[in-house]
């Protein structure tokens, strides 16, 4: 077998895309388990509780808000199941709106098995580009057995000052919690995972003349705190055996430079504006369409298995983008940057999101533990698998150890696949270089001198 995949690997005459055709119908079945292989999971008793319920929350939007400047705001709305300090505590964050005091969120945040009685924490910020966020006002909303069937609700914000201004529309859908939800051990989220998805026109790759976009994403996948736990010290810090990683979390002041572009770097990449996009995601399609809808539509017959993802989680969510060797070539560490310089990770690695035409056209996520700079354990893959399927019940989920000899030999294919494209990059371009637009220089100017940690 690994004799075969090497002759292809070695050849001159392979082609790249009929390469890995053939390695992948040699390594599916052995990444994908036959469905006997898989334990049978005893079914639960459906049980009904009295006292807790299931409730979807709609924050449909707002009126009459407070001005965060001079003219408007920019406002966007965070909800806590408990104390917004309390890291245990459910949480969920529309989208952005710019420019008005009349937002339309339609945003929509699932709960299973809430206690009768919690009450939903409301804040609304007005998003800042260059500063932290403005508190616009907080409401709050009393859960359970008041919000049985379906109701809409006009609720008052009230100002930091304590003053009352503008209100909220809310629509909430509750039942009493029945089946798996019931045997639940406490609040949990159903989804959808909300994400955003940022564009930077500085960090293109100038070809023939043309700026192209790049593409950064962040999704707030639920049940971390559930996986991996809120102990910090239980967290994977970085990793002192790689020199890059000693160079970075140095308690020096090189150690405190790269940081500080570490976070320059993350700030400019992961900033809201105009272009973000904003939404949900429930299925392994939405999922697919997220990452790879654009990429069809220019390029039907692109093989997805050659679309490497660099990504980092932390408690806020998942951060990543595609693994651009020509763009990401002068980066300390694209791990540390996602992560925007955080000493420790719930996970990082690298993923790869294709459909698996041997297997029923599935969509199909591989993903690894490959970090230099975190260097995860393999004994806690299985984590990563669980959270995706988790959020994603009906995506194909496979977590491989980056040693993995398959994954190593699909590894090396990818990077004669993608030979061509690369030495069509001309060069790449600085971060920081003269083409870098003028209000993407002033983010990098402002964060380097505020000097402050971004929310991760």
């Amino acid at each position: 077998m690994t004799n075969f995949i090497s002759q292809l690997i070695h050849s001159d005459k392979a082609n790249p895309s009929e390469m890995l055709s053939s390695i992948h119908r040699k390594v599916s079945a052995l990444v994908h388990p036959s469905p006997s292989s898989f334990t049978n999971q005893p079914v639960q008793p459906r049980s009904l509780s009295n006292t807790n319920w299931d409730i979807s929350i709609n924050f449909k939007g707002a009126k009459d808000l407070p001005r965060g400047d001079l003219l408007s705001s920019d406002p966007f709305l965070e909800a806590y199941l408990g104390p917004p300090e309390d890291k245990t505590s459910l949480s969920f964050v529309t989208g952005v709106e710019w420019a008005t005091l009349n937002p339309n969120w339609n945003a929509t945040w699932s709960l299973l098995n809430v206690m009768d009685g919690m009450e939903l924490q409301i804040q609304v910020k007005d998003k800042n580009k260059m500063m932290v966020d403005t508190d616009l006002g907080h409401a709050s909303l009393v859960l359970g057995a008041n919000l049985d069937g379906t109701r809409e609700h006009f609720i008052d914000l009230w100002k930091p000052n304590g003053r009352r201004q503008g209100q909220l529309l809310i629509e909430t859908t509750a039942i009493r919690s029945y089946g798996a939800s019931a045997e639940l051990k406490g609040p949990s989220t159903k989804g959808p995972a909300r994400y955003s998805r940022h564009t930077s026109y500085a960090a293109g790759v100038l070809t023939k003349d043309k700026k192209l976009e790049f593409y950064t994403y962040r999704i707030r996948l639920y049940h971390l705190a559930d996986i991996f736990g809120v102990d910090t010290e239980r967290y994977q810090g970085w990793n002192r055996d790689y020199e890059a990683s000693q160079r970075i979390f140095a308690e020096t002041i090189d150690g405190q430079n790269i940081r500080n572009a570490l976070h320059s770097q993350h700030a400019l990449l992961y900033r809201h504006g105009r272009s973000t996009v904003y939404g949900a995601l429930a299925t392994a399609n939405e999922l697919g369409e997220l990452l790879h809808g654009d990429r069809w539509r220019k390029d039907p017959g692109q093989d997805l298995k050659t679309v490497v993802f660099t990504y980092s989680i932390v408690p806020k969510g998942m951060y990543f983008s595609e693994t651009g060797t020509a763009f990401f070539q002068d980066f300390m560490s694209k791990h540390a940057m996602h992560a925007n310089r955080a000493t420790e990770v719930l996970f990082a690695g690298e993923f790869r999101l294709y459909k698996d035409e041997h297997h029923n056209n599935d969509w199909t996520l591989l993903i690894d533990n490959n970090s230099g700079t975190y260097a995860p354990s393999k004994d806690e893959l299985y984590k990563v698998q669980q959270l995706f399927k988790l959020n994603f019940p009906d995506l194909l989920v496979r977590a491989v150890d980056r040693e993995d000899p398959y994954l190593k030999e699909l590894v090396e294919a990818t990077k004669k696949a993608e030979a061509a494209q690369a030495s069509r990059q001309s060069q790449p371009m600085a971060l920081f270089g003269a083409n870098v637009g003028s209000s993407e220089q002033e983010v990098l100017s402002s964060h380097n001198q505020a000097n402050h940690r971004c929310e991760l």
